[in-house]
């Protein structure tokens, strides 16, 4: 005849269909830690050959919200809740994970159900709370995951209440972190666990709601709607997120990466439109230097037809049978188409920009060998005012204070 703990499910409470598979894991993990080993000479506890350790419930639970707290004053009792939160889920999460990995491969199970089973009973022995799943729950191993569950006599309720503390949240993260980590590796889903109702708050249960992260708000809101607890109640209910510093870290590398590719993408386009500009530029500067040389021509072309069209008929007119006073005009002219053809007179107009027509005039009979008398006479000014365009001439072509004729230099440019 079996024992009464052999065929009575005492450590976890759960749907009929699953009573079986969670007697048989009760009876493992029971047989588990039937076989203990105490050394406290080598710090040793063991069950069967493996190695555990004790630890104070108050300490990973109300005394660690007091202990952050009191470190982060300073940034205010939100912020110390909201680290310790994390923390301690994330912890819990990963032995839950790992827990779980090293049962199934004793226990040498493979469905999820079975693996699911050891979970609950493990963590009775292990002296964070008992377990009761509710027949609503659905672990199916896929998004649609539900699981409803309270945990009572939960260890981090009863320090708070121990303590005679009244909590104005849900204390039972690491409860929630545990159990949420051994589902997710019974089930190969990611899973995460709310505490809806707390004991250590006043509520009648400390009861808990696991499904997917995409879906567990939903569920949350569905449930409280249900059980009738106010809106603004359930909206403050903390949803842990395992490793929440990890994701936000890796969204601020990607967010950074994002930046430092805009920073890229934008410094491309300048250096393209630089380039642009560069071409621009040296496409112009073709074109300038081509118009310079157009304007040049121009200019040769001009100076070659008055030569090749003007002057011989002048000669020929020369030639003919002119009164005196005709001659004189004819050779003025003459010279003035002389002077037009001249390369001083495109020098003295494109190199010393600053000379005046007037000035320009001066320079070219100057150069023809004309002193200041002949000059005055054939400009019809003073002879003072040839002095001081000669002054100004010699000035601007920086020959002020230098013994150099200034005819021999404007004969200089011609070459």
């Amino acid at each position: 005849m079996n024992h009464p703990s052999d065929t009575t499910l005492n450590t976890v409470s759960v749907p009929d269909d699953f009573h079986q598979v969670f007697l048989t894991a009760q009876n493992y993990v029971k047989n588990y830690f039937s076989t203990v080993q105490h050394n406290p000479e080598k710090g040793l506890i063991k069950f069967s050959g493996e190695r555990y350790i004790l630890v104070r419930a108050a300490s990973m639970s109300k005394e660690f919200f007091d202990m952050m707290a009191l470190l982060y004053k300073d940034r205010g009792e939100k912020e110390a809740r909201t680290l310790s939160f994390n923390f301690l889920f994330d912890i819990a999460h990963s032995i839950g994970k790992a827990d779980a990995k090293s049962f199934f491969s004793k226990m040498k199970v493979s469905d999820p159900i079975e693996k699911l089973s050891a979970g609950p009973v493990h963590f009775a022995y292990t002296g964070w709370a008992s377990v009761k799943i509710h027949p609503l729950s659905n672990p199916v191993p896929n998004k649609n995951f539900y699981l409803i569950y309270d945990h009572p006599y939960s260890f981090e309720a009863q320090a708070w209440m121990e303590n005679g503390e009244k909590s104005d949240f849900p204390v039972c993260v690491m409860n929630a972190g545990y159990s949420s980590g051994w589902c997710e590796e019974s089930f190969s889903v990611s899973l995460v666990t709310a505490e809806i109702e707390c004991r250590a708050k006043g509520d009648r249960h400390c009861r808990f709601i696991m499904a997917h992260p995409s879906r567990i708000k939903d569920c949350i809101s569905k449930y409280c709607k249900k059980a009738y607890i106010k809106y603004k109640h359930y909206k403050k209910i903390d949803i842990p997120e395992f490793f929440k510093r990890k994701r936000l870290q890796d969204e601020l590398k990607n967010h950074r990466a994002h930046l430092e590719n805009l920073v890229q993408r934008r410094t491309d386009k300048l250096r393209k439109a630089n380039l642009r500009l560069e071409e621009a530029n040296i496409a112009l500067k073709v074109v300038l230097k081509q118009m310079e040389q157009k304007e040049k021509n121009d200019k040769e072309n001009f100076l070659i037809n008055i030569k090749q069209s003007v002057m011989p008929y002048l000669k020929q007119l020369a030639q003919t049978n002119i009164s005196k006073g005709q001659q004189v005009l004819l050779d003025r002219l003459e010279k003035n188409m002389n002077q037009i053809t001249s390369p001083l007179i495109g020098k003295l107009s494109s190199k010393y920009l600053n000379l005046t027509p007037m000035e320009i005039k001066v320079a070219a009979l100057v150069k023809d060998g004309m002193v200041n008398k002949e000059i005055a006479q054939i400009l019809n000014v003073s002879l003072n005012t040839i002095t001081s365009h000669r002054y100004k001439i010699r000035t601007k072509l920086g020959l002020k204070n230098r013994k150099t004729n200034l005819h021999s230099y404007l004969l200089s440019l011609e070459e």
